[in-house]
């Protein structure tokens, strides 16, 4: 399974999922390929998205929209 997603991909990471193989699709961008079921993939979004990670995610993001 794959994700472009780098928060995401580190939450897998920190879970014991491992990567399989990435992709740089451009400077600071890519793409990480995950060995995982599609099952557990599912389950994992459903984690992330519930987590104190996602949330973060969130506010920085809206932290960098401040600056432009």
């Amino acid at each position: 399974m794959k994700t472009t997603d780098l928060w995401f991909a580190a939450f897998l990471q920190l879970h014991g999922i491992k990567l399989k193989d990435f992709v740089i699709l451009s400077r600071g961008k890519g793409q990480y390929d995950f060995d995982i079921s599609e099952a557990d993939w599912k389950r994992m979004k459903l984690l992330f998205i519930q987590s104190d990670v996602s949330k973060i995610k969130v506010l920085m993001e809206q932290l960098k929209d401040l600056l432009y």
